[in-house]
This record gives structure tokens, C-alpha cells and sequence, in this order.
């Protein structure tokens, strides 16, 4: 063997493992980089004052847990009731509330109906099949700031607008993204399911409730977990369509926005995005690896 052989087998054999110990070290300085903002806000909101001042990237020197207790106390909103026509007061614990019904049902909604709705279009053949399935795509290139005016005026006509069970009802569709998603997952599962379990005498609810749902289990429950991520940081929704029905998130921004008016410590500020972050945070690390779950299941044997 030459010597230009051997230091070309040494290169083969090097590349690989040059480019995986690169790949590495990239990934590792991008996960750092997206926990170390999370601690940094975690041990800022357990210093005082002074230590933030003065050490911010450090760790406290007293552990300043009374930061949380006032950001408890001072996380309150409040907003004009269009029922009760008052000024409304909104202490954590009601805006905890309505982040849990608004986020939970809307979540919830916003996963079921498209994929019913996704399970139909794509596995039985009507007419109007393929327009549904158009709509849906036309909907979603609509930018939100163009349709924002006109849903607005329309459920000001309606006389729902700043109404919690209308707005739950009418923000839940049965297209948009997790239509889309769904009805290509439905798409791949072979129709093969359905006609074995005709032949046993199921029906057509039976096939889908206890056949293709469960198979769709992981993709559903993933999508459900995002969503509830999403609309419990949404505050710009309850802004502008339920301005009386505050949740944490609208909360946390009156709350940052005042922070200087009402002269609290940036430490206490930092404590308040804790407490509104804690119950997602367990929400994912809990779902974590239902999210992660292969995505289809199948069980066809030839």
C-alpha cells in the first residue's frame, strides 16, 4: 500500500467522524442557547434587587423567594365587564381559571373537529369532497390582519362579541393547519381497517371512534399539547375578541407593561413569567414523550 493510499483510507475513516463531532458541537452550543435564557430568568427572579444590579449572570447570594410571593399579590389586571357594565379587579387565581377553560376547550376543539372532518374528506367520496378540502387550503393563505376587521365587525353584528361561550364555539373550526396535517395521516392508513371490520358487522362510527382514532392517538395528542402551549401564551386573541375574560398571559403582559408604573423590581417581573410559564413547562415535560411517539401505528398482516 502507497503512502497516498494510506492517507486516503485515513481520511475516510476520519471524515465521519470529524463531520458527527462538528454536528455535535454545533447542537450542543444551540440547546445551550436556548436553556441558558431559561435558567438566567429562573435564578434572576430568586435575587434582590441589589444582587441583580450588580451580579446578573451570577448565582443569587440569597435566595430572594419573597420575589415570587409580590409578583402573586401584583399579578392582577383590571378591565371594564360588559355584563356587569364595572371595572373588574382579576386576581391570578381567576385568570388561571380562564386560561384553563379557554386554553383546555379550545385546545381540545381545535384537534377533534379537524380531524373529523379530515377522517371524512379523506376516506369516503362524495361530491363537493375536493372543494372542502380547497376551502381549507384557501383559508389559510388569508393573512389574519386582513380578516381580523371583518371578524370583528361580523361578531359585533351577532352580538357575540366579548362572550366566552360563542367565542369558544365560533374559534374552533374544522380546517386550518391540523386539518391539512390530519387528512394526509388518515390519507396513509390503508381503508383495509375499515372493510375487516365491516365484514365483523361494525359501522361506520365504530370504524372511526375505535379503529382510526386510536391509530391517530399520538399525531392528536401531540397536536392537542401544542396547541395548549400556543393559546396559553396567547394574549392578543383575549385582546382583541374577550377583553373580559383576561387569562395569565394577557395578565403577564398589562403586568410587564406596568412594571415601571408600579414600580417593581425587574427580579419580581421575572418571578411573574415563572408562575405563568410553570404549568406548560409540566404540561410538556409530562407529554413529552407522547409528543415524540411515532406518529401513525399500523397492524395490517398479509
Amino acid at each position: 500500500m502507497t503512502e497516498n493510499e494510506k492517507k486516503s483510507g485515513f481520511l475516510k475513516k476520519a471524515a465521519p467522524i470529524v463531520v458527527f463531532s462538528l454536528t455535535g458541537i454545533i447542537m450542543a452550543v444551540y440547546a445551550l442557547s436556548l436553556i441558558y435564557p431559561i435558567v438566567w430568568v429562573l435564578l434572576s427572579s430568586l435575587k434582590d434587587t441589589y444582587d441583580y444590579t450588580l451580579n446578573p449572570f451570577s448565582l443569587p447570594d440569597i435566595w430572594y423567594f419573597e420575589n415570587y410571593t409580590t409578583a402573586w399579590e401584583a399579578l392582577t389586571v383590571e378591565v371594564w365587564n360588559a355584563t356587569t357594565k364595572t371595572m373588574v379587579i382579576y386576581s391570578y387565581g381567576n385568570m388561571f381559571l380562564y386560561s384553563v377553560i379557554i386554553t383546555t376547550v379550545n385546545s381540545f376543539l381545535g384537534v377533534f373537529l379537524p380531524a373529523i372532518t379530515a377522517y371524512i374528506v379523506s376516506k369516503y367520496r362524495f361530491r363537493g369532497r375536493n372543494l372542502l378540502y380547497k376551502i381549507a387550503l384557501f383559508t389559510m393563505i388569508i393573512p389574519i390582519v386582513g380578516s381580523l376587521s371583518s371578524s370583528l365587525s361580523v361578531r359585533r353584528a351577532l352580538g357575540i362579541y366579548d362572550n366566552l361561550i360563542p367565542f369558544l364555539l365560533t374559534n374552533s373550526g374544522g380546517f386550518g393547519f391540523n386539518f391539512i396535517l390530519l387528512y394526509g395521516a388518515f390519507k396513509s392508513i390503508s381503508w383495509s381497517y375499515a372493510e375487516a371490520a365491516f365484514i365483523d358487522g361494525a359501522g361506520h362510527h365504530t370504524v372511526m371512534y375505535r379503529i382510526f382514532m386510536p391509530m391517530m392517538m399520538p399525531t392528536l395528542f401531540a397536536l392537542f399539547v401544542l396547541a395548549f402551549v400556543g393559546g396559553w401564551n396567547d394574549y392578543m386573541t383575549i385582546i382583541t375578541y374577550l377583553p373580559s375574560y383576561p387569562n395569565l398571559a394577557y395578565g403577564i403582559y398589562m403586568f410587564n407593561a406596568l412594571s415601571t408604573v408600579n414600580q417593581h423590581s425587574d427580579p419580581v417581573v421575572m418571578a411573574g413569567f415563572v408562575l405563568v410559564a410553570i404549568p406548560t413547562v409540566t404540561i410538556w415535560c409530562i407529554s413529552q414523550k407522547f409528543v415524540s411517539n411515532k406518529v401513525v401505528v399500523g397492524g395490517l398482516k398479509g
